[in-house]
């Protein structure tokens, strides 16, 4: 399934619960290729936080991730558009250079929904989903909490995967050598 027209893609690798979820069937998934951008391609899980939905973006490179809160099945696939939107938003956050930025953005204009293919990545993704609901818990949950911190916090959890570096880290680097 493509989201956007251009010649520059990233493919949101969906777990089989967000294929349910956006309602999209097996036969109607992109075949999955290799990276064709900077950050490479996006994981995509959902879970149930305070009785809503919240969809987790993680990047299957630096592990970086963010998450969506309070997603409704009827804007489902808007959601998954919005995910350059998002992407910005924490880059933004993270006092990535603007270029950079932009770049990113243009590279991820053009989105394909795959399913996922790496158990190891589905663990690391897991993995930051329970941390995200236990500080959403820790904090008083999704409507106490402030979820920009939370995600901040989280990319910036050592990660042995990454040699004990953190994702926000690692994201930097990559950037900087990409420029």
């Amino acid at each position: 399934m493509l989201l956007n027209q251009s010649r520059v893609m990233i493919q949101l690798r969906c777990t089989k619960k967000v294929q349910d979820f956006i309602g999209i069937k097996k036969d109607n998934l992109c075949k999955i290729s290799e990276c064709e951008t900077m950050l490479g391609n996006w994981m995509v899980n959902i879970f149930i936080q305070d009785r809503r939905k919240v969809i987790c973006f993680m990047n299957e490179i630096t592990l970086l991730s963010f998450v969506l809160t309070g997603v409704k099945k009827t804007k489902a696939k808007e959601t998954l558009e919005s995910f350059p939107i998002g992407l910005s938003q924490l880059l933004t956050f993270e006092e990535i250079d603007s270029g950079a930025i932009e770049s990113l953005i243009q590279d991820s204009s053009k989105i394909e929904i795959t399913a996922t293919n790496s158990r190891k990545l589905l663990g690391n993704m897991n993995d930051l989903i329970y941390l995200y609901q236990s500080l959403i818990t820790a904090e008083g949950g999704l409507g106490n909490c402030d979820m920009t911190s939370i995600i901040m916090k989280i990319n910036r959890t050592p990660q042995r995967v990454l040699g004990w570096g953190n994702s926000i880290t690692v994201t930097k680097a990559l950037l900087q050598c990409a420029t």
